[in-house]
């Protein structure tokens, strides 16, 4: 018979428990920073479109940019690099995202980068 005292937690339910907080801990840090980079994706890529369709630089930054806001990433002109390249524009994005955790702080680095043939 297999008889526990009522209100008794077993070392496994404690340990599932801990596991289970810190994952959420986990998640609620690291998620954030990736749903910007996945979100980011497509106004790169219609920012890349834009360019090839003959719009200037500028206005294709400041895309980038307000659409970065949107996400609560904060991106400046110096993130953003536009070029031609082997007969494509190539524009990359890159951003560094801190992440706060014990017992210091962690670094995720982002790129993305769309090619899309000059006409």
């Amino acid at each position: 018979m297999n008889a526990r005292a009522p209100g008794k937690v077993t070392l496994g339910t404690l340990l599932f428990i801990l596991v289970a907080v810190v994952g959420v801990y986990l998640a609620t840090k690291f998620v954030p920073p990736y749903w910007s980079y996945l979100s980011m994706k497509d106004p790169v890529k219609e920012a890349a479109m834009l360019a090839v369709s003959g719009a200037n630089e500028a206005t294709v930054r400041a895309d980038i940019i307000h659409r970065a806001r949107e996400q609560n990433l904060r991106l400046t002109e110096e993130n953003i690099d536009i070029a031609r390249e082997d007969g494509s524009l190539v524009v990359r994005v890159t951003w560094v995202a801190r992440v706060e955790l014990p017992p210091k702080p962690y670094d995720l680095s982002f790129r993305i980068e769309e090619r899309v043939p000059l006409r």
